[in-house]
């Protein structure tokens, strides 16, 4: 972890030292039936304790606590164009996600050549010593996984990105031919830190994967609270 950590911006790296010391003073909590004010790592701490029969490693109190994670969703079309509902939810997921560390913000391209653009720019960003993981979403690339097994993906790249990551949406048709790799025109051969992601193996419109994203990084920060919000 720390090997990565020099790799991140200073800003992550003071937060996580400050984070240490006041998690070596907030280990020591009296357990006594007496009213005792506990700050609130502490008070994860003895949640998880209750939740899960046993305390938090150090990494998880790290991430959950203090470790802000900014999220880039860029996806083709118009905001306007989808169902309100779907709008809807989306927001209400980005409000839950931020007492959570979470922050989202939703990128829209009116065409394909214009999500390659920004993709592209990400990736120059990638070799000026600026590491943020692009995961793109897509059926047949990415691989199948659990709620749980999203979790750790989600806080290890967040950890890799230093504390920020990409997620990438293609339009009706899917990714364009430019970012799946193995095609001809890919422009991510050979890259680092591009990871393919599968919700599921249903078919979703785009704007509906969103709102399933979203729902899905709420899911992998309460998995990683400890919460009895993923069950």
């Amino acid at each position: 972890m720390y090997r990565q950590c020099r790799k991140s911006k200073p800003a992550v790296l003071l937060r996580l030292l400050l984070l240490c010391s006041t998690v070596s003073a907030s280990m020591f909590v009296s357990t006594s039936t007496t009213t005792t004010t506990m700050n609130p790592i502490s008070q994860h701490c003895r949640r998880h304790i209750n939740n899960h029969g046993y305390a938090p490693s150090w990494r998880h109190l790290l991430l959950t606590r203090q470790f802000a994670v900014k999220v880039i969703v860029r996806i083709v079309g118009k905001k306007s164009s989808g169902e309100k509902w779907i709008d809807q939810g989306c927001q209400m997921y980005e409000t839950r996600l931020r007492p959570n560390n979470v922050d989202v913000v939703t990128e829209w391209y009116k065409t394909n050549d214009a999500l390659v653009r920004s993709v592209q720019n990400d990736i120059s960003k990638s070799t000026t010593g600026t590491t943020a993981p692009i995961i793109l979403l897509d059926l047949s690339l990415g691989k199948e996984t659990t709620s749980e097994g999203f979790s750790n993906m989600f806080y290890d790249w967040a950890e890799l990105g230093g504390s920020r990551l990409v997620f990438v949406i293609g339009g009706a048709d899917g990714l364009p031919e430019e970012l799946v790799a193995g095609s001809s025109s890919s422009l991510l051969a050979g890259r680092e830190a591009v990871f393919y992601c599968c919700l599921s193996k249903l078919t979703f419109t785009h704007q509906f994967a969103r709102l399933v994203l979203l729902e899905q990084i709420y899911r992998a920060s309460e998995i990683r609270k400890g919460s009895s919000y993923h069950k």
